[in-house]
């Protein structure tokens, strides 16, 4: 028997000859693949579901210890309002006499509503003529309580249109003396840029040592109306 030996190939390496050939393939069915899926599936499902439960189930129990609690704070509430209601009995009379007062109040501010503050009338008519060196000796007026709400549009003495736009209420005759005629007419000129008096006019002037007396009349207008219980005083005149 004859034996041939045949060349090795060169182009294969010993390394390529014993190498194992990286192959595999997975040989389970497509249905048990797909079983094992849908089951882990399933599983984060319900553990899902498991923690949105609990979760649900920790937030109602925290919302019926609020309302408990609420319920609590609103019983202690209410029996401490009964305990005060009770209480409250016992400076009814205190109670009642505020009301009283508080009414009292009210009346007299409507009774009072066309009181006239005479010293404020007065202080303001002096001050009035302090730049002119002008000296206030007294003041003599009325009020006609029935034409107080009243618009009047003549002046006291019926011949002159009233300068106020609030209604003439009451006279009043101002005595005083100045340096002079000029002073006077000055001082009547700022008198007539008051709102609380109206239509100034000089009666009489008479000539003394150093001085002048003089006497002027003034409307009192319905922006005068003030006092304790009304409106406030304005101790300028409205200028």
């Amino acid at each position: 028997m004859a034996t041939t030996l045949m060349p090795v190939d060169p182009a294969v390496s010993a390394q390529r000859v014993n190498r194992i050939l990286a192959i595999s393939a997975s040989l389970l069915p497509e249905e048990v693949v797909a079983g094992r899926r849908a089951r882990r599936i399933r599983g984060w499902v319900i553990v899902m579901v498991v923690i949105v439960a609990a979760l649900c189930g920790a937030w109602i129990v925290a919302a019926q210890r609020d309302v408990q609690a609420a319920d609590e704070e609103l019983t202690a509430a209410t029996g401490e309002v009964a305990d005060l209601q009770h209480a409250q009995d016992k400076y009814a009379s205190v109670v009642q006499l505020r009301n009283d007062t508080d009414l009292l109040k009210t009346q007299l501010k409507t009774t009072m509503a066309n009181d006239l503050d005479w010293a404020e009338m007065l202080s303001m008519l002096r001050s009035t003529g302090e730049p002119m060196d002008i000296d206030v000796d007294g003041i003599n007026g009325s009020v006609d309580n029935d034409k107080a709400g009243a618009k009047a549009t003549s002046s006291s003495a019926g011949t002159l249109p009233s300068t106020s736009e609030s209604g003439t209420l009451g006279r009043a005759v101002v005595t005083g003396t100045a340096p002079d005629k000029e002073a006077v007419a000055a001082y009547v000129d700022a008198l007539a840029k008051k709102t609380t008096i109206a239509n100034p006019y000089v009666t009489d002037v008479t000539k003394s040592e150093s001085r002048v007396t003089f006497s002027l009349n003034v409307d009192i207008t319905r922006d005068a109306l003030c006092g304790r219980f009304g409106e406030a005083c304005d101790s300028t005149g409205g200028n």
